[in-house]
């Protein structure tokens, strides 16, 4: 598959690199990014999500041959979802087995010296979890001269280990860092997120399509690269937006309430996408009047009801198409699936066995929460818990902290 030049394909090219043998490899204190941000209820992250469930697993079995220093971030600043970690460690507390103990350092404390000499003194089946790293400024601008978590933890750290593809997309010095603090290995999980994309990025991409939702239409640059090569289909306010940018009359509720969370900038990219022929609903499921009711796109101008998922026959028509392909990617629910709108379960119930992919957080928790995750996993569908930062790099786009890894000698 070409996109401007061959797609690298980072399974193979970091071989040398994975982390394969955790008695041999790991080492006490191990230094571990992950990526447990999830989408918050209240102020709080909820019971349990498949990102915390995975991660729980990956550090219970890392913790059996090295103490663990956990690093891992939670929403952006500025944001509702950004917040401390507190939180994140009373869920982990409850996944992982008592005999594992597990410490929370608040951001204040993590590099003082006190949480320097608990992480020399670290045993195995300890467990320290820091705070958000995005509480610090230097979390989004690396500089190996100058970065604090480089300067205190070089020398006290003797493994690395980066198994925090979610955020593979990012330069971030929680990312970069690590090789310039101790030699560093990829984590388990990343490795089988790798192993899927090498699976894609070696097939012909006419066999392949992409199944977009969610609550906006982002990562545009990195749509549009995917979207040039691969058949690509929407529901949720992508669908809506690109509905939109063709022309149709979504009703005055549903218009209005496009242009105050869409920029500018998006609808010019939902025009893109409809010119490059990805498929948008053909009727939505709309709630006016207390009643849902399934509506033709034709006539949702006559409508003043709120859209709330995609319809009955983008359903049928959906299902039809992506049945002919051997790799079908979910990225985004599609409808509004936590008040009991699943027409874009049902999609996924038609689409379901080998070669189905679900993508990032969001998409696994409408698995999750609807109850279908142990039947799309036992019919052969994979959950990866990369969202943004697969699609980064099925488009062909580098991610920064790997190219840190292959930096090093092999050992």
């Amino acid at each position: 598959m070409l996109i401007g030049g061959s797609l690298r394909d980072y399974f193979k090219d970091t071989r040398p690199y994975w982390l394969t043998n955790l008695a041999e490899q790991l080492e006490t204190p191990t230094l571990v990014r992950v990526d447990i941000n999830q989408p918050l209820k209240g102020d709080r992250v909820p019971e349990i999500t498949l990102r915390a469930r995975v991660y729980a697993y990956v550090l219970q079995v890392m913790a059996e041959y090295a103490g663990l220093v956990v690093l891992a971030h939670q929403g952006r600043p500025g944001d509702k979802d950004f917040t401390g970690l507190r939180s994140h460690f009373a869920q982990l507390r409850k996944l992982l087995p008592l005999d594992i103990e597990v410490e929370f350092i608040p951001y204040r404390k993590m590099y003082s010296s006190e949480t320097i000499e608990k992480i020399r003194k670290l045993r195995e089946k300890q467990i320290i979890l820091l705070d958000n790293v995005r509480m610090f400024e230097e979390e989004f601008s690396f500089n190996p001269e100058t970065s604090t978590m480089v300067s205190r933890f070089r020398g006290v750290v003797k493994k690395c280990v980066n198994d925090a593809m979610p955020a593979w997309h990012r330069a971030h010095t929680s990312l970069m860092a690590l090789p310039h603090i101790a030699y560093t290995y990829i984590g388990m999980r990343s490795v089988y997120e790798l192993k899927v994309l090498s699976d894609l990025v070696n097939e012909d991409w006419e066999n392949c399509a992409i199944v977009m939702g969610g609550k906006k239409l982002e990562k545009l640059e990195v749509l549009e690269r995917i979207l040039r090569k691969m058949e690509g289909f929407t529901g949720g306010i992508p669908g809506q937006l690109i509905a939109r940018a063709k022309g149709y009359d979504l009703g005055s509720r549903n218009n209005a309430f496009l242009e105050k969370i869409a920029s500018v900038k998006q609808f010019k990219a939902a025009k893109r996408l409809a010119e490059l022929g990805v498929h948008h609903p053909i009727d939505f499921t709309v709630f006016e009047n207390g009643e849902a009711e399934n509506v033709p796109i034709e006539k949702m101008r006559h409508k003043d009801g709120l859209i709330v998922d995609i319809g009955e026959e983008t359903v049928r028509m959906y299902s039809q198409l992506l049945s002919k392909k051997t790799f079908r990617i979910r990225a985004g629910p599609l409808g509004i699936y936590e008040k009991g709108f699943l027409n874009g379960v049902e999609l996924t119930k038609r689409i379901m066995g080998s070669g189905l992919i679900f993508l990032g957080g969001d998409t696994s928790q409408e698995a999750l929460e609807t109850g279908i995750i142990d039947q799309i996993r036992d019919t052969g569908g994979r959950f990866l818990l990369s969202g943004g930062a697969f699609l980064h790099g099925l488009a062909g786009l580098p991610y920064p902290s790997v190219e840190e890894i292959l930096k090093q000698k092999p050992r």
